[in-house]
């Protein structure tokens, strides 16, 4: 029998993997009967149209135990899998008894990485180191999902209490066409990050590259991204540095704007997998990326995009300089990514993948569950 879908999510700030969900929900609900979205809005945005399948949001607690309750038991009796996340992965298994649950993560987590969990007990929200998840519950889990190879090598590494990962790297959806550029040739090398300004997103680095006196008069950073901790320190490092740089905020029309850009720079070690270079490449922008994380997944050096030494400043720095002398070598990478993203980075692709890890999960029965 076709299971019935139930994804989960609790979002406290809009960003690029609230879009993932909102589109892995709306295809997978192309594929299977029946798709409910259970959206837990903690300061986040809405879920905004995930159709075909069915958003239910709810602000609160109560509001997330009567729904998920409630959409995971269908009708006709027909079996449940939960597609989840590591924050809400132990509630749902606690709330879901009769569900398979498929928590997804987001993040390369490692050791000693405080991850916020929302208690299962309680529903409050919990910071939590992988080893320290509740794993007394989260060991009836079949199988997680990495949301890219270094996000699932990383799981492995850290959580052995995982006994199964698969890496399903998410789709993106791109313009049927790369958006018209409308900026004026000025002869600056325009510079877009998207990034949340927190700490681990690492701005500053990009800050100071842009300021280096080889760069500054001829090239200019936008970042782009939610105002987080770390606002008020880049602003100052910014203005003591004289960088070129302008703080834009979240942008929800980010494929169309990046189409003005040369370039599109990120400086995370930790990227789970970073989802405005796909972005980027759907507007015929290459990327310029650190050799860690997710990053290097997505972009092939010299032939989508760059990737730099993030231990070493001087590389970044040349890695800009090279872009800002070699404007047609940006516009072949720009139509190799965008090339590879059309062929691989396809929500339809992602869809079907996780559709492959619902259809092999065998309900349990309550009597197990018990």
């Amino acid at each position: 029998m076709i299971p019935h879908v139930v994804l989960t999510w609790v979002t406290t700030a809009p960003g690029g993997a609230e879009n993932s969900v909102a589109e892995l929900a709306g295809n997978l609900a192309r594929l299977v009967p029946s798709v409910d979205v259970v959206w837990w809005r903690q300061g986040g945005p809405s879920a905004g149209s995930c159709a075909p399948a069915h958003v239910q949001e709810v602000t609160d607690w109560h509001g997330y135990q009567q729904v998920l309750a409630h959409a995971c038991s269908p009708s006709d009796d027909r079996p449940v899998v939960v597609i989840s996340s590591h924050r809400t992965a132990a509630a749902d298994v606690l709330l879901a008894p009769n569900a398979r649950v498929i928590p997804v993560v987001r993040h390369v987590v490692n050791a000693d990485q405080v991850l916020r969990v929302i208690s299962p007990t309680d529903g409050s929200m919990a910071e939590r180191t992988i080893g320290t998840l509740p794993w007394e519950l989260l060991g009836s889990v079949p199988v997680w999902v990495g949301i890219s190879h270094a996000s699932s090598a990383a799981l492995r590494k850290h959580a052995p209490q995982a006994r199964y990962v698969s890496t399903i790297h998410n789709g993106v959806t791109i313009p049927a066409e790369a958006p018209a550029r409308t900026r004026p040739d000025t002869g600056r090398l325009l510079i877009a990050s998207v990034a949340r300004t927190v700490p681990w997103k690492r701005v500053d680095h990009l800050v100071r590259a842009v300021s280096d006196p080889r760069l500054s008069t001829a090239v200019r950073l936008d970042v782009f991204g939610e105002p987080g901790s770390h606002q008020p320190d880049l602003t100052r490092l910014a203005t003591q540095l004289a960088a070129p740089v302008r703080f834009m905020g979240y942008a929800d029309d980010l494929p169309q704007r990046l189409a003005d850009y040369d370039l599109l720079a990120t400086a995370s070690v930790q990227e789970g997998f970073g989802r405005a270079v796909i972005d980027a490449a759907g507007a015929a922008t290459p990327s310029l990326v650190p050799d860690a994380g997710a990053s290097p997944e997505l972009v092939l050096d010299g032939l989508t995009g760059m990737v730099y030494d993030p231990d070493d400043p001087n590389d970044l720095v040349a890695a800009l300089t090279d872009a800002l002398l070699d404007r047609e070598m940006l516009a072949r990478m720009g139509s190799a990514a965008r090339a590879l993203a059309e062929a691989w980075y396809t929500p339809g692709r992602c869809a079907a993948q996780y559709l492959t890890l619902v259809m092999g999960q065998q309900p349990r029965s309550l009597a197990a569950a018990q």
